[in-house]
């Protein structure tokens, strides 16, 4: 049992000091889009980083998830689907959004990523009355934002130690709790 918790630490350990982005800028844009330069999406808050393009949730997310795993750990991030009304918490106010999913690393960092789609993939439109998305003088059919929340090395730190100390004591009162 000693052998187990020792590799189980180590391994603990390993998977919270492992490097990953720091920043959104360590992410990959979106294949043929235009990097927004609306207000709120470029320098405004950090680790927010918006694209527009024609590339919908089906392509977007995957991209993301590929993207956030790379040259990082051997299994990729869970995906987490929330509400869209989420967005105006985790990403900014007045998030115009159709879908929000996270991609987390638990223990470590999370990526949101909201898309605002205005036409379904086959081209009809979603809203009644559709609104126009432009960026560089083109007509875009989505716009995906991104927010990074990155943790500190100190915090996990503290937590690794918190759940060895948190696992040592539950099994010590188990073993207490056996005896009687």
């Amino acid at each position: 049992m000693k052998y187990f918790f020792i590799i189980f630490s180590a391994l603990l350990l390993i998977y919270m000091l492992w490097p990953g982005p720091t920043k959104i800028s360590d992410l990959s844009p979106l294949p043929s889009s235009a990097k927004s330069t609306l207000s709120g999406d470029t320098v405004q808050i950090p680790n927010v980083s918006a694209y527009f393009s024609n590339n919908f949730r089906d392509f977007v997310v995957p991209f993301y998830t590929k993207n956030y795993q790379q040259n990082f750990l051997p299994f990729p991030p869970l995906r987490l689907n929330h509400p869209p009304e989420y967005s105006w918490t985790v990403i900014k106010k007045h998030t115009e959004t159709t879908y929000l999913e996270e991609l987390v690393y638990p223990l470590r960092d999370s990526l949101y990523v909201n898309g605002y789609e205005i036409f379904r993939p086959d081209g009809t439109p979603i809203f009644y009355s559709v609104p126009k998305l432009e960026e560089e003088g083109k007509e875009w059919q989505t716009k995906t934002t991104l927010r990074l929340y990155t943790s500190n090395i100190i915090v996990r730190i503290i937590v690794w130690a918190g759940i060895l100390i948190s696992m040592q004591k539950i099994f010590q009162l188990g073993k207490r709790i056996a005896k009687v």
